[in-house]
């Protein structure tokens, strides 16, 4: 049987079929005992010719980045299955046994509402348990910032959310976090990732005699109610006179967010009863698509919250460290909701915590305020403004946030971060985004402005006049399967390499690139090192507009998904002697054939 499977490999090799690598990895599933409960599956696709599933499927093993795994779920080393989920485990495992050697090693595990999220999550369970940790395991689905939090709160050597965030219903994932509560950071992913490729035994206790045992200990209200006053503890005003329209999209938002809105006695939260209930296949969502940052995923609740003529709308993703916020346009007009972006939103609520925290006199200079080097100027200029120190150029990721702040000196000089992809975070009790505390923030902000006639919108537009227009869009372009791969590389390479003059009438006055860490000024043509927090690489580039960082372009691959990501940033003063809303929309219509001249250059070059 073995020999005619081998010849039917080789054939679909010789056809183009299926790559060298494909056929090798098949065989090693269907050869090794270790694979023995996915070989009918295997050898039933074999027999039915599934030749462009099975090619995707075991191609590669599932790249374990420096955070961890996430991808569909399915049989094959390309796919997130008991198998990887186990690899990824005992590769954590092997890493802090590596490092903990006079004591019992610890460790922390949160899932969220996936369909095989529970499943994965015991699995990784059995396996730490094999290794000898002591394992806490949450009895029942929780948000990722919460599971953040607990690796502290347990002083534990590392935790694992089992998640896919915002993927769509088929995928799922292994995410790792560090002693500190943070997503690990570079050189400790790096390492971790080795151990992965390393692993050749899987340790593994059964589940039920982990936990009779007492190795595998299940938690849940306890730590909660930590999370929850930790949280509250961070509470500005004591304004509560809001309407409230939320959306937890199916997901882990009804525990963290309802629970903290509650606590925290906002009384008017209205939640969209068609999304409330927590179902991994997200079946009232449009597209399926459970990502707030998507439009079509706000609709539902948008539309709520303008029939209740609520005075701010919202949505969490699944594993509720985001949040996405609409509200209206005006206040006391006709109720019409536009959602604000995530540089938006981070802008408003980076200013409610910097002016309410000065406010109770608790403005120290020796705060800190972090974004990403694709975020907007905006916040940065306002912490500024308010003498507190601002790091703005932070490669993309809360684990840049986390890390920092564990170089502090004091954690607690930690103010307030954000990035544009709707992740927002105040204070150190968790090392990640969370959108429990993004809502206590959002409700607290909108309280305050509501009571002053404003609407969220409004309150933005104050901070425009006083600050200056700061616009910036974000877009992406997918380039899927291998040959999207191939062309994103050679994108990337040819802009980095090869930037133009100028593009859309904006002049590009010098190159910063974070992955060789040079600036190359074009005007003078001279290159200089770039001094990159922490010396920290990625593949990413930044075209400086005009003479000035507050103009810029940043392009990059995404880490989880086959697009090159786009970042526009256009910053108009508001001291002009046009009028303020002329000057935005000259703005908007430079930022228009901006975006188009980007894209059009980007596709021609790969």
């Amino acid at each position: 049987m073995m020999d005619a499977l081998r010849e039917k490999l080789a054939k679909a090799v010789e056809n183009n079929n299926i790559f060298q690598s494909s056929m090798d990895n098949m065989l090693l599933w269907l050869t090794e005992a270790r694979y023995a409960s996915f070989k009918d599956e295997l050898l039933s696709m074999i027999e039915e010719n599934k030749w462009e599933d099975l090619n995707d499927a075991f191609y590669q093993v599932i790249p374990f980045g420096t955070a961890g795994r996430r991808g569909p779920v399915g049989i094959g080393p390309n796919r997130m299955n008991e198998i990887t989920i186990a690899e990824g485990a005992q590769g954590v495992a092997d890493y802090v046994l590596a490092r903990v050697k006079d004591r019992q090693p610890r460790v922390v595990i949160a899932y969220d509402v996936r369909l095989t999220s529970l499943q994965f999550a015991e699995k990784t369970a059995a396996v730490f348990a094999g290794n000898g940790f002591k394992t806490f395991l949450f009895e029942e689905f929780r948000a990722t910032p919460e599971l953040s939090f607990a690796v502290r709160h347990l002083n534990c050597d590392a935790g694992v959310v089992v998640s896919a965030s915002h993927n769509p219903p088929q995928d799922n994932g292994f995410k790792a976090y560090g002693p500190d509560g943070g997503q690990v950071a570079p050189q400790m992913g790096r390492d971790i990732i080795e151990c992965v490729k390393n692993v050749s035994d899987i340790k593994e206790m059964p589940i039920d005699q982990a936990r009779s045992e007492g190795l595998v200990e299940m938690i849940g209200k306890d730590v909660d109610d930590a999370y929850y006053s930790a949280i509250l503890n961070h509470s500005l005003t004591d304004q509560r006179d809001l309407k409230i329209a939320y959306s937890p999209i199916h997901g882990t938002g009804l525990i963290n967010v309802g629970s903290v809105l509650d606590r925290a006695g906002f009384n008017e939260v209205n939640m969209l009863a068609s999304q409330k209930e927590p179902d991994g296949h997200f079946p009232n969502v449009k597209d399926h698509i459970a990502n707030p940052e998507v439009p079509t995923a706000m609709e539902e609740v948008i539309n709520y919250g303008e029939r209740i003529k609520a005075d701010v709308a919202f949505a969490s993703d699944p594993d509720a460290d985001r949040l996405a916020i609409a509200a209206p346009l005006t206040f006391g007009g006709n109720g019409k909701m536009k959602i604000l972006t995530g540089n938006q939103t981070g802008a408003l609520l980076g200013h409610y915590v910097l002016e309410h925290t000065k406010r109770k006199g608790a403005l120290r200079p020796d705060y800190r305020v972090y974004t990403t080097c694709v975020t907007s100027p905006m916040l940065p200029a306002i912490a500024r403004d308010y003498g507190v120190n601002a790091m703005d150029n932070l490669l993309v990721g809360f684990k840049y946030v986390a890390e920092q702040i564990a170089h502090l000196d004091d954690p607690e000089d930690f103010l307030f971060g954000t990035e544009e992809s709707i992740g927002y975070m105040k204070g150190p009790y968790t090392r990640d985004k969370d959108a429990a505390m993004a809502a206590l923030l959002t409700c607290e902000c909108a309280a305050a402005l509501k009571a002053e006639g404003k609407t969220m919108w409004q309150g933005l537009f104050d901070l425009y006049r006083k600050y200056g227009y700061f616009a910036a869009i974000g877009k992406s372009v997918f380039l899927t399967g291998l040959e999207g791969k191939a062309r994103m590389a050679a994108i990337l390479d040819s802009l980095r390499n090869n930037p133009p003059e100028t593009i859309a009438n904006e002049r590009v006055t010098a190159v910063i690139d974070r992955l060789n860490l040079t600036r190359t000024d074009l005007v003078t043509g001279e290159t200089a090192p770039y001094d990159a927090p922490l010396g920290h690489t990625d593949n990413l580039i930044i075209w400086e507009l005009n003479g000035d960082l507050k103009n810029r372009v940043a392009i990059r691959p995404s880490g989880t998904e086959p697009k090159i990501k786009f970042y526009y940033m256009l910053y108009s003063p508001s001291d002009t002697q046009e009028p303020f809303g002329s000057m935005m929309a000259d703005t908007d219509q430079r930022m228009a054939a901006l975006i188009k001249a980007v894209e059009e250059m980007a596709l021609s070059r790969g």
